[in-house]
């Protein structure tokens, strides 16, 4: 009659490392996936917001409208007409028209401001008037667009083969092009290019 031999000392202790090195490997490897969820979570969420962004921006300065101080769309009654557009810019911030649904019963043309102050970048709106004259930003609430914004320059380029220019004064048209660099923490952006209609102006 065979008998059966039981388990040593060494043996049940060489068992019982092997069975904890595989559970931390296996907590390690469960952290590691928790963490590269986590990783993948947070660059999704900053493609998304640059994307978001970048999107709007290139739809709202591609729009911009080419409308005039003051314009009133009738006869001037001897009047001077005017000669500039609302298109303001210099190298940290931009004014300009276009339109802009707000909602189902909200729309229409809005005089539109990006600003960079300190590490944010704000945006400010306001419903556009004819014969409105330039507005006093200081008086309309901006909306933060970003934040945590380490560099932010705008350009602008008043004729294709031409130079990019710091700053658009007021000019019988828009330029043809505004380019945005912007450099912010933890986030790469891609530099914006976008197209305008000129819209050049007959005084």
């Amino acid at each position: 009659m065979s008998r059966q031999r039981g388990f040593t000392l060494l043996e049940v202790m060489i068992a019982l490392v092997i069975l904890s090195m595989i559970m931390v490997a296996t907590m390690a490897a469960l952290r590691g996936l928790g963490n590269t969820k986590a990783t993948i979570t947070l660059v999704t969420n900053r493609l998304d917001e640059v994307r978001v962004v970048s999107g709007f921006l290139r739809n709202s300065l591609g729009s911009a409208m080419p409308l005039r101080l003051g314009e009133t769309g009738g006869p001037t009654f001897g009047r001077p007409a005017p000669s500039a557009t609302y298109f303001r810019g210099s190298s940290s911030e931009v004014a300009w028209v276009a339109p802009l649904v707000a909602g189902a019963d909200l729309g229409g043309a809005f005089v539109m401001q990006l600003n960079y102050i300190g590490e944010r970048v704000e945006l400010s709106w306001h419903p556009y008037r004819a014969s409105m004259e330039p507005l006093n930003w200081a008086e309309v609430e901006p909306r933060v667009l970003l934040e945590e914004v380490e560099g932010f320059t705008i350009g602008y380029l008043g004729d294709y083969g031409g130079e990019w220019l710091e700053e658009w004064p007021e000019s019988p048209a828009n330029p043809v092009a505004v380019r945005l660099n912007i450099k912010s923490r933890n986030k790469y952006w891609p530099e914006l290019v976008v197209r305008l209609d000129p819209g050049g102006l007959n005084p």
